[in-house]
């Protein structure tokens, strides 16, 4: 038929989890159709003779919905269910039905096949574990001595007072220590002792700058404590005002709050949406570009084929139900609309002022049915009764 184009299979998953009914591995792609007849003449009529007649054949497939005529978009669904192409900017995929993933909802993985399949996988990161050595446990190496009972009295000395019975100056009452005192050659110095206020001494030199700083540290939490209690009472006073302002306690001021705010926040947005006029949404480039050219494309075909066009596209159209109008005359009673009209007639800023979602009184029956007065005297209902009488 002096017809060519290009078939080649892609990838379908690789990298993200499989989804049901869309376990398949491969896509056969066809595109780039293109069409050249033979130098012979009487070979080129044959070749336009069987291309014509197997487009007659694809197109009667077509579905045409009840009140409507052949458009481009039946034509290339008729197309595609035939995996039939005819038009140069025409694609077709269709999956490989014999290559499929076998594990549903979850990445494939090489180890669950038998044979090579797409892996194109980003690396996983490795996570560092700390080795953990066993701990050695010295209570099987030493016997554990366990003091036995005696009978024989047990003398101790005087427990031990690291403060002394005497006068000490207040920068050394804070920091003596309370553990026994020893100097350099390992012999004990007694507190209240000369050398016991010489260690005193230079302890209170190597500490000073540490308890400055602790001091200042304590003073300042300190001054922080009593700001956030003023900020405390601060608060309570402001959310009393505030829960008199609203009508309501001091426990649900905030909540009375937040929703006055929101409903403020949302009439404000409401307000500056309907007085800011709406742009019309921009359509896609490429999306209109190829819109178009396929139109421009079939539109070409069916003038260079004109054996493709049947009387059968136009079944639907001349079989409608036709009615009179108040003018006599016939017309269908489901009238068709092209894609053209539709476009023009289209109005995408148009607002349905007959649901309002976004008003409470829209999902709330605006009023009560109103009794009958001969019944209002035996009702519950608010109202006049009948039954009083004026004297």
């Amino acid at each position: 038929m002096g017809i060519s184009y290009n078939s080649r299979y892609i990838v379908y998953n690789s990298i993200n989890k499989v989804k049901p009914g869309r376990t398949h591995m491969y896509n056969k792609l066809m595109n780039n159709f293109q069409h050249t007849s033979s130098p012979n003449l009487r070979t080129a009529a044959r070749q336009k003779q069987r291309f014509e007649r197997s487009c007659r054949r694809v197109l009667k497939e077509q579905v045409i919905k009840p009140g409507a005529i052949s458009n481009v978009s039946s034509k290339l669904a008729a197309a595609k269910k035939c995996n039939f192409l005819f038009l140069p900017s025409q694609k077709i995929t269709r999956p490989v039905k014999h290559l499929h993933y076998k594990n549903v909802n979850t990445v494939p993985s090489q180890k669950d096949y038998n044979f090579t399949i797409p892996h194109y996988f980003p690396k996983e990161k490795q996570k560092r574990t700390n080795r953990i050595l066993p701990s050695t446990s010295t209570q099987d190496e030493f016997d554990v001595l366990t003091p036995t009972p005696e009978t024989d009295d047990i003398y101790s000395v005087t427990p031990y007072n690291p403060i002394p019975d005497m006068f000490i100056p207040v920068k050394y009452q804070d920091i003596i220590p309370p553990d026994p005192i020893y100097d350099d050659f390992g012999s004990f110095i007694f507190p209240g002792s000369r050398e016991w206020f010489t260690f005193m001494y230079q302890l209170d030199l190597r500490t000073r700058d540490k308890r400055a700083a602790k001091a200042e540290e304590a003073r300042m939490a300190k001054r922080y404590a009593e700001l956030e209690a003023e900020s405390n009472a601060q608060d309570e006073t402001r959310k009393k005002a505030l829960a008199l302002y609203h009508g309501t306690s001091p426990k649900h001021v905030d909540l009375r709050h937040q929703t006055t705010s929101v409903l403020t926040a949302w009439c404000n947005e409401f307000h500056t949406n309907l007085s800011n006029p709406r742009t019309l949404p921009v359509p896609k480039k490429k999306k209109q570009k190829k819109k178009q050219s396929l139109k421009t494309e079939i539109d070409s075909f069916l003038i260079n084929f004109p054996g493709v066009i049947t009387m059968a596209e136009f079944q639907n159209f001349n079989s409608r139900t036709l009615v009179r109008n108040h003018l006599g005359e016939l017309i269908p009673m489901h009238p068709y609309t092209s894609d053209d009209t539709k476009e023009l007639e289209s109005r995408p800023l148009k607002r349905d002022v007959d649901h309002n979602s976004n008003i409470h009184s829209y999902q709330d029956i605006s009023k009560r049915s109103r009794l009958d007065s001969t019944l209002a005297s035996d009702s519950e209902q608010a109202g006049l009764s009948n039954s009083i009488k004026t004297i």
